[in-house]
């Protein structure tokens, strides 16, 4: 099985991605807590150094770059440093971002983490988040359309971070029009947005997320999956309204639920050694799934290469990708998977 899960990951450069989102750009103050302050039982935090990586939709364009990728973002940013930077920082990368639109009444959203050693101390969020004129959703639609239609990419991922640039109206359209062009959907969605649009080929909720959508009270996780009532039943509600033909729901240390159809959900188990940080894994979950499905994975080898790509990034401090080479090294030598998902 791990020969097989390697043999996808030459072909991810030959995969043609564009996402649509929330662009964020993610700051770190990184330093040492010295003491604590004499002004409130908080710890005084000697900064040591500033660094800044894309986040958000951002970071799921940064991971398919990373990973060989051609990868189109497509969004809004502000005409701020901030939204300097974050295009910068994609093109660095190689990322396309001519479907990226600068707006000068909306500042790019910042979220700042302030980490004393490993430990984070406080996130500060700095954003607007009213929903965007219809105006310039219709030009970001009319941008990714284009692309779709000319034949540019062979799937387009939509990631909800409810920051005001996404509708339903939006999404559906998008669908509809990828779905004319053969270019699979797939969305990773938030909880406080239910826009249960039909013709996605794959959702990418977290538990937590997934009991929100469903409209569900959160329950607690138990295995094997099979007993986990709550998560199937659940699992079978999102199919109902949303009708995705993969579900696949993240566990956190319990791995991952994959849900297709009538069939009973694999549960691929987690794959983590060490856990520091968990913030951008998801956006690599989806990066990875994507790009296996594209090379021709079947669903549940795209979720084993997608859970040990989680596995890396979860292990460093700050948002991080994963590259080809760490892949491979962590299917070959780190991870295992069991036999019967062979």
């Amino acid at each position: 099985m791990k020969n097989r899960l390697v043999s996808f990951i030459p072909k991810f450069p030959g995969c043609r991605i564009a996402v649509l989102g929330d662009l964020m750009l993610d700051a770190y103050v990184w330093g040492r807590a010295t003491r604590l302050s004499q002004e409130a039982p908080v710890p005084v935090i000697r900064a040591e150094r500033d660094t800044t990586a894309p986040g958000g939709a951002a970071n799921v364009v940064r991971n398919l770059v990373s990973l060989g990728a051609k990868a189109y973002a497509f969004g809004l940013v502000g005409t701020d440093q901030p939204g300097r930077d974050l295009l910068a920082a994609l093109q660095a990368g190689g990322a396309d971002t001519s479907g990226v639109i600068a707006d000068a009444s909306r500042p790019t959203t910042v979220k700042t983490r302030v980490l004393a050693g490993t430990q984070q101390v406080v996130r500060i969020d700095r954003e607007v988040t009213e929903p965007i004129p219809a105006e310039l959703r219709a030009e970001l639609a009319g941008r990714l359309r284009q692309v779709v239609e000319a034949g540019l990419v062979d799937a387009v991922i939509i990631e909800d971070y409810a920051k005001g640039v996404l509708s339903r109206d939006l999404v559906q359209e998008v669908v509809e029009f990828c779905n004319r062009a053969g270019v699979f959907v797939t969305l990773d969605p938030h909880p406080s947005n239910r826009f249960d649009v039909k013709g996605l080929r794959l959702m990418t909720p977290n538990r937590s997320e997934a009991f929100a959508l469903a409209g569900a009270y959160y329950q607690s996780g138990v295995l094997p999956v099979a007993n986990d009532a709550p998560l199937l039943a659940v699992g079978r509600r999102l199919n109902e309204t949303w009708g995705p033909e993969l579900l696949l729901v993240t566990l956190g240390a319990k791995g991952m639920a994959l849900f297709a159809g009538d069939a009973p959900p694999v549960h691929i188990p987690t794959q983590a050694i060490e856990v520091f940080d968990v913030s951008g894994a998801g956006d690599t979950v989806m990066a990875v799934f994507v790009l296996a499905l594209a090379s021709g994975a079947c669903p549940a080898d795209a979720a084993c290469l997608a859970n040990s790509a989680a596995g890396i990034v979860v292990a460093e401090v700050g948002t991080a990708v994963v590259t080809p080479e760490g892949l491979r090294h962590a299917l070959l030598e780190v991870h295992n998977y069991p036999t019967e998902l062979a």
